[in-house]
C-alpha cells in the first residue's frame, strides 16, 4: 500500500502540468468543441461539402432559368439549416446530452448557441462552393456577393431556429423532418419562392422581411436574373434577420434544456 502511495505521489505532480496542457488545447465554449468534433470527421465533412455541389452544378453549368435555379437553391438552404439543427438537437435531448449540458456553469442561451452557431458554421462551410460558384458563373458584383453570403447565413439561421423549434416540439427524431417541411412550407411561399414576389401590396411587404424571400432575391441577381429586392436591401434585412434569429435562438434556449 506505500508503495502505491508513493506512486500516486509521484505520478501526481508529473500529470498535472500534463492535463494543464490538455485543457488549454480543449476549446472551453461549446462553439469550440463541436467544431472539433465536426473537423475529427473529415470524410463527413467532404461529404457534406460534396453533395450539395452535385445537387447545385447542373443548375448553374447547364443554364437553367435564374428563377427556378435561386427557387431550388433556397429550398436546399433552407433543408440544410433546418433538418441538421433539429436532428442534431432531437437526437441531444433524447440521450440526454442536453440535460448533462444545463448543468454546465454557464447560460443557457451558450450553451444551445454555441450549438447552433457551430451547426450554422459548418452549413455555410458545406453551401460556401455553391456560393462561389454561383458568384463566378453569374458575374456577381461585390454587393451582390456580400449580400448572397449574408442572406445565405440568415437563411441557414432561420432554418436552425425553425430547428429548435421542432426539436421542442417534436416527439422523437423521427417526426423531425415532417415537422421541418410543415413550418418551412410557408415561409419558402410567402417569401415568392414558388409564385414570385408580387409588386406591391401586403404580399410584397411579407416578402420583404421574410429571410427565405431576400434568399431567393440574392441567388437570383448573383446568377445575374432580375431580383426582386436590390442587393443593399439584402444585405440589410438579412443581417436584421440574423440578429432577430440569434435573439430567438435564446430564448428556446430553456425550453431545450429542460428535462422531458
Amino acid at each position: 500500500m506505500n508503495a502505491a502511495v508513493a506512486i500516486r505521489r509521484t505520478a501526481g505532480p508529473a500529470a498535472a502540468p500534463r492535463q494543464a496542457v490538455l485543457a488549454r488545447l480543449m476549446p472551453r465554449g461549446t462553439l469550440g468543441r463541436e467544431l472539433l468534433v465536426v473537423y475529427a470527421r473529415r470524410r463527413s465533412l467532404a461529404l457534406k461539402v460534396g453533395i450539395p455541389l452535385v445537387l447545385a452544378l447542373p443548375l448553374i453549368v447547364g443554364g437553367a432559368p435564374t428563377f427556378w435555379a435561386g427557387m431550388l437553391l433556397t429550398v436546399l438552404t433552407a433543408m440544410v439549416g433546418a433538418v441538421g439543427t433539429a436532428v442534431t438537437l432531437a437526437r441531444a435531448r433524447q440521450s440526454g446530452l442536453l440535460v448533462r449540458l444545463a448543468l454546465v456553469p454557464r447560460p443557457g442561451w451558450r450553451v444551445v448557441g454555441g450549438v447552433v452557431g457551430a451547426g450554422a458554421l459548418v452549413d455555410l462551410i458545406q453551401l460556401l462552393p455553391v456560393v462561389l460558384l454561383v458568384a463566378i458563373a453569374g458575374g456577381a458584383t461585390p454587393l451582390e456577393w456580400a449580400g448572397l453570403v449574408v442572406a445565405v447565413l440568415a437563411g441557414l439561421l432561420t432554418g436552425s431556429l425553425l430547428g429548435c423549434v421542432v426539436a421542442c416540439l417534436a416527439g422523437g427524431v423521427g417526426e423531425v423532418l415532417l415537422d421541418v417541411c410543415v413550418l418551412l412550407a410557408p415561409l419558402l411561399f410567402f417569401g415568392g419562392l414558388f409564385t414570385g414576389v408580387p409588386r406591391q401590396g401586403w404580399g410584397w411587404t411579407v416578402a420583404m422581411i421574410d429571410p427565405f424571400g431576400q434568399l431567393g432575391s440574392a441567388f437570383i441577381g448573383a446568377l445575374g436574373g432580375t431580383p426582386a429586392f436590390s442587393p443593399a436591401t439584402v444585405l440589410l434585412v438579412s443581417a436584421a434577420a440574423i440578429v432577430v434569429v440569434l435573439a430567438g435562438v435564446g430564448l428556446l434556449s430553456r425550453p431545450l434544456l429542460e428535462r422531458r
